[in-house]
């Protein structure tokens, strides 16, 4: 099983930096020791939306906030 670690903001906006100045996408993946279509696709992706931050939370939305979920828990609690 492949093990999967995300590339923190910071290194993957200095990638971007780095490609921005005109670098190809092999150098700049030599130098960060990465794989080449990672950063292919990182470049990629900033390309289409403009931004180089991962987009957080990407599951099902919430059906409770915050507030029901201690009311419910509240409610437990009480019997």
């Amino acid at each position: 099983m492949a093990r999967r670690n995300h590339m923190d903001d910071f290194t993957r906006g200095r990638m971007i930096r780095k490609l921005e100045e005109g670098r190809t996408v092999t150098s700049v993946a030599a130098e960060f020791g990465i794989n080449k279509s990672v950063t292919s696709r990182a470049w990629k992706a900033f390309q289409t939306t403009g931004t180089a931050v991962r987009k957080v939370g990407g599951g099902r939305p919430r059906t409770t906030t915050a507030g029901d979920d201690l009311y419910i828990s509240l409610q437990v609690k009480r019997g």
